[in-house]
């Protein structure tokens, strides 16, 4: 009988302890830290170094969707959380639109410049969680595999994925894999790829443990929408704080956005000549 996955590990749990110690002290939320990201926001928008606005863009995305999570797994607190992942995602969009106006970025990946579109769930993730999937789908794109999946068009999904979850491609990304077994339809892969993610992760835990998976929440909560239902019983993903449930955005902004469109604008006029 196959043996099945614990609920969590012992650097899991020494992790989530530091967290909550943390927590009580007012240390999750590093409020320093995002006021200087927007400082350097600032500088490079006055110093007009517009090849480096994207990077501060990814560096308060990162710090917003981090936030977002935390909330989730320490809080359980689905509203505040989907705070954090809105004004993500609307920063997202942003970052997205001046790749697709032809800005110029420093962000890198192993030393090579970052593939934006290749890596769309990097960031759309943050929009799915919070339920906001026009947003999403500004930064997936309607031709790529989350767009489908977003857009439940699961045979333009199938037809831009390889013809096997175990193709060269794919093989050894645990989440495109997911996302194989949700066009498809198939619940029993699904959970067997999440499985093969989570050991994965657990196996670095030694050096960096994870507590909480944001980009296996996501799938599972595509799945969901495709009737697949995660059979995993993991502290990493705790699916059971998933919902369909917009929060109210009327007063939640992310305050640079005039200035960022101000400048998306400006070079799409120079586009156009």
């Amino acid at each position: 009988m196959k043996k099945q996955l614990s609920h969590s590990t012992k650097y899991i749990d020494v992790k989530i302890k530091k967290y909550q110690e943390n927590a009580k002290h007012g240390l999750y939320t590093n409020t320093d830290y995002k006021e200087l990201l927007y400082q350097r926001l600032d500088k490079r928008i006055a110093e007009q170094s517009y090849d480096w606005i994207i990077n501060s863009l990814c560096d308060l995305f990162f710090e917003y969707a981090g936030c977002g999570d935390i909330r989730m797994q320490l809080d359980a607190d689905r509203a505040a959380a989907k705070e954090s992942y809105y004004i993500a995602a609307l920063i997202g969009v942003l970052c997205y639109e001046m790749i697709e106006k032809g800005f110029s970025h420093h962000v890198l990946d192993s030393g090579y410049p970052f593939d934006f579109k290749k890596n769309n769930f990097s960031f759309s993730k943050a929009a799915i969680l919070a339920n906001e999937y026009e947003l999403a789908l500004k930064i997936t794109g309607t031709d790529t595999v989350e767009g489908a999946l977003v857009s439940h068009d699961y045979p333009l999904a199938c037809a831009l994925l390889p013809k096997s979850p175990e193709d060269d491609s794919i093989g050894t990304d645990e989440i495109q894999q997911c996302m194989w077994a949700i066009a498809y339809a198939d619940e029993k892969l699904f959970n067997k790829y999440l499985e093969k993610r989570i050991k994965m992760l657990r196996r670095y835990a030694p050096i960096s443990p994870t507590t909480f998976d944001s980009w296996g929440l996501t799938a599972i909560k595509l799945a969901q929408q495709r009737g697949i239902q995660c059979n995993l019983n993991v502290i990493e993903l705790p699916y059971h704080l998933l919902d369909d449930n917009r929060i109210e955005t009327s007063g939640l902004t992310f305050p640079k956005t005039a200035q960022i469109r101000s400048i998306i604008d400006e070079k799409e006029s120079q586009i156009k000549g």
